[in-house]
């Protein structure tokens, strides 16, 4: 996977080696990842004109899209084991 032009690190560039990392180390996150990078890939083809979805459909893939950028931007934020508690967050 190429982490400089994947969907999920346009927003958050300083996350790329994190996202290299997990994917390296994780398959179920890299699959993840890829699932996502297909919908905003799909998403940017809707969004450009080039494919075309009923009204219904199209807020359908955003609302899939969006919810998976957050997922997947929370596991490369606050990976699992990795909080000590102490903020209380």
């Amino acid at each position: 996977m190429t982490t400089q032009v994947h969907a999920l690190i346009k927003e958050s560039p300083e996350l790329a080696q994190d996202l290299q990392d997990m994917c390296d180390d994780d398959a179920n996150f890299a699959r993840q990842a890829a699932e996502f990078a297909v919908l905003a890939e799909r998403l940017a083809a809707v969004q450009a004109g080039n494919e075309s979805l009923s009204a219904e459909d199209r807020l359908l893939l955003e609302q899939q899209c969006s919810a998976q950028q957050a997922i997947l931007l929370r596991k490369l934020t606050h990976p699992a084991g990795g909080c000590c508690g102490g903020c209380g967050g």
